[in-house]
């Protein structure tokens, strides 16, 4: 028997995960349906920013642990930037002081993720690691793109897709 796929799946927003999985899903546990699409076992882990309810039958579950921000998005959150970030858009210089602080959520998501060693050893066990939400591509991409996973995607319903395609395995022949 095949070991079971192992699916990570980042919800990088402050977004229920139960409302992010039901909204792709219904109320089918995501294990039950990436099992369904792909004919093999799987197991669904979640690194998220807030917990995750028992119905989503999930493997595991892990919160991020609320750190200590970092001077510069402490620094970046006095400013007025929400008022200027239409003009700061304008400008590389602008464009580069946005990307670093509290108003690019996929940063602030992949500091969060990378300060916590267990949500690290989570995400580098993974087989599969799915962006839920636009914060957690950037995660999703530094971890394929340095070898630590063989493959990643974003959206729960691609994901579905995907699993279908790539990841069926084939019955055997009578």
């Amino acid at each position: 028997m095949d070991k079971p796929l192992n699916v990570v799946v980042l919800v990088g927003s402050t977004s229920v995960p139960e409302q992010v999985f039901r909204s792709a899903f219904g109320d089918v546990p995501p294990a039950n349906v990436f099992s369904r699409v792909s004919g093999r076992a799987v197991t669904v882990s979640l690194v998220a920013q807030l917990p995750a309810a028992p119905e989503l039958e999930l493997a595991s579950s892990h919160v991020l642990a609320p750190r200590r921000t970092p001077l510069l998005d402490r620094l970046l959150a006095k400013l007025p930037v929400a008022r200027l970030e239409g003009s700061l858009r304008t400008s590389p210089l602008g464009r580069l002081l946005l990307s670093l602080g509290p108003t690019d959520p996929s940063k602030v998501y992949w500091r969060a993720v990378r300060a916590d060693p267990q949500a690290m050893a989570m995400l580098s066990s993974a087989d599969v690691l799915l962006a839920a939400d636009l914060p957690a591509v950037r995660t999703a991409w530094h971890f394929l793109h340095s070898g630590r996973v063989p493959s990643a995607y974003f959206g729960l319903q691609a994901a579905e897709k995907v699993f279908a395609a790539r990841f069926k395995v084939a019955a055997p022949a009578e």
